[in-house]
């Protein structure tokens, strides 16, 4: 895995059971009970290869408390080095969580930077962890359905892609922000900063999180099923690789979704 890169996002649901139902019979996901110890035992987590956190809180916890979104989570070459790159630049972890099997600690920082909950991994190290229970690809490595881009609202994308190059070396280039508001950019790092969002698109999500964008091998049968289930296509983005983009806004508990095929990936991550 090249690095830096998005490895998972984590979101609050109001009831796992549920969720899972759905996620598995419209999107077709797969999910684990990692082995997590006795660290958290206020929250339910279930992981997959395809980088989607689902967790349920049942007793309050202080880095859920800001809303649905807990971290977009970005595999780094060293998280220890990162952590001290935020720290100078005045951003203290609000969560170090700590991996058995690898031995190393992950690193949560809060809203503080510009409102986006981050989570910084060393490349490798979740998988190790998640391996414990059996076999577990990389992002990358995994199989559609998979996340292939995780798109987030932010106040200025000059200030906050200049953030995210000071202290990830992450670069963006400009997109075409899918009907999800006035400019976006992107790259393949797979997280897009979307500024000025639309009215219509601000009713369909809790900022900052402004959609889950799966990639699909066959997306015009999820589209289908999505749709059967009772959530159209909010907006249609035809894309130069062929075929379109759909984002449906807030879906089954209210996770915001948008699907592309995996043909196009490429050209959704701006490469």
């Amino acid at each position: 895995m090249t690095t830096p890169k998005f490895c998972r996002v984590a979101i609050i649901v109001n009831d796992m059971g549920s969720f899972v139902s759905d996620a598995t019979t419209l999107l077709g996901l797969e999910f684990i009970a990692p082995s997590i110890g006795n660290e958290f035992p206020a929250i339910k987590v279930l992981f997959g290869e395809h980088g989607l956190e689902p967790i349920q809180v049942l007793q309050d916890v202080a880095f859920a408390r800001d809303g649905r979104l807990i971290e977009v989570a970005i595999d780094v070459a060293d998280a220890e080095a990162t952590k001290i790159k935020f720290k100078a630049a005045g951003y203290q972890p609000v969560v170090s969580n700590f991996l058995p099997a690898p031995n190393a600690h992950e690193y949560l920082f809060g809203r503080d930077f510009h409102g986006l909950p981050v989570m910084v991994c060393t490349a490798g190290d979740n998988e190790k962890q998640m391996r414990v229970d059996g076999p577990f690809r990389e992002l990358d490595a995994a199989p559609a359905p998979k996340i292939g881009c995780v798109s987030v609202i932010v106040d200025s994308i000059d200030v906050v892609s200049r953030d995210f190059h000071k202290l990830f070396g992450m670069t963006f280039v400009e997109t075409d922000a899918g009907g999800l508001g006035a400019r976006a950019v992107v790259g393949s790092h797979r997280v897009k900063l979307i500024e000025g969002p639309t009215d219509a698109l601000m009713q369909e999500f809790e900022p900052p999180l402004a959609a889950i964008e799966f990639m699909f091998d066959d997306v015009e049968a999820t589209r289908e099923k999505l749709e059967a289930a009772g959530y159209p296509v909010k907006y249609t983005r035809a894309l130069n690789s062929g075929g379109n983009a759909y984002y449906f806004g807030a879906v089954f508990q209210r996770m915001p979704l948008g699907i592309y095929p995996t043909t196009a990936d490429a050209e959704i991550l701006g490469c």
